[in-house]
């Protein structure tokens, strides 16, 4: 279960003390003027679709940023998985890879095999006010499967303000202000969708659902469009302070002490068959029979793949180990070790 920390609490009560506020001076849209807004922005929502793992739904929403193919949505095991399946609003089916990730604003970039695709540019939402008016669109409790029109829902932004939380195990605070909503987003599939502003512009993009294990009350925000730009044109995100790596980090080969189970040999999926006592892996809480779904991040295939990757850690280095254990799907921290 999703679990919130205080801060994250009293932000929610904040932005419903000023929804309460600003409802009453927020600009009428008629519903007939949603329509040209919208319509154009709609060509531009991708449908996502994928393995459920845990408690993770096996779907989202996403948005054509590039004419060949290029998708921003919110970075999820969905797309950290093999096989995410992308319908477009006309129908067609492809195949995405991902091709970057940022931990740190909770983006991710996906491609697919196609050209001449009708895409959004995100703009800076800085000139967005308490009360204005926002539009999102996404594909809501998977009720669009090929060709059906997105779901659109009309609602005001409440304020600017920073989240401090966590999803099952893993810490998911976002770098920066996110826009907390006055309208109902946080539902499964929506996270990945474009806001839009009064004027029909793409300023920011709907976020993964938090929701509080005391109350069940979930926030409903976005990701701003100034994020956005800066992770599309390939600026690292504000340093991260959760785990920065030593100023003299120890050198050597890097040690995790974990084996994989190899009866397929590297073509079979990363499950643990042994952890050593006192290891890295065995301080993380990492046992025999996870299945690791992601080392720092990067999406492990199989064996193979895993190998490729923890290769490549620095001993001294704080790493996320995201695992599978029965039908649930954790993310442990293992402090890498030089192999003695």
């Amino acid at each position: 279960m999703t679990v919130m920390r205080k801060p994250c609490a009293r932000c929610m009560a904040r932005a419903l003390a000023v929804a309460i506020v600003v409802i009453a001076a927020a600009p009428v849209i008629a519903q007939e003027s949603i329509a040209p807004l919208t319509a154009a922005t709609a060509d531009c929502v991708v449908k996502l679709y994928g393995p459920k793992v845990g408690r993770e739904h096996g779907y989202g929403s996403g948005v054509l940023v590039s004419a060949d193919g290029r998708i921003l949505t919110t970075l999820s095991l969905l797309v950290n998985l093999r096989g995410v399946k992308v319908v477009l609003a006309d129908g067609r089916h492809f195949e995405a890879e991902l091709e970057r990730a940022d931990e740190a604003r909770q983006l991710a970039l996906l491609k697919i095999d196609a050209r001449n695709l009708p895409h959004l540019s995100p703009q800076s939402s800085a000139d967005l006010q308490q009360g204005d008016t926002v539009i999102a669109l996404g594909n809501w409790f998977k009720i669009a499967d090929g060709r059906e029109p997105v779901s659109v829902c009309k609602g005001i932004l409440g304020l600017r303000t920073t989240i401090d939380a966590m999803r099952l195990a893993q810490e998911s605070d976002i770098v920066g202000e996110v826009l907390v909503l006055d309208a109902l987003t946080a539902n499964p599939g929506a996270a990945g969708g474009p806001l839009l502003d009064a004027r029909g512009r793409f300023v920011g993009l709907v976020g993964k659902i938090i929701e509080s294990a005391t109350t069940n009350t979930r926030i409903n925000y976005a990701i701003p469009g100034e994020s956005i730009v800066a992770f599309l044109g390939g600026e690292s995100a504000a340093a991260s302070a959760a785990a920065p790596p030593p100023a003299k980090a120890p050198t050597g080969k890097p040690f995790v002490g974990i084996r994989l189970s190899k009866l397929g040999y590297r073509q079979v999926a990363a499950y643990v068959e042994r952890v050593s006592r006192n290891s890295p892996a065995d301080k993380a809480g990492i046992r025999p029979d996870d299945l690791i779904l992601a080392v720092g991040g990067q999406r492990v295939r199989d064996v193979s793949s895993y190998e490729e990757i923890v290769a490549k850690l620095m001993p001294g280095q704080s790493v996320p180990f995201t695992v599978k254990r029965g039908p649930e799907v954790l993310t442990l921290t293992l402090q890498v070790e030089a192999m003695k």
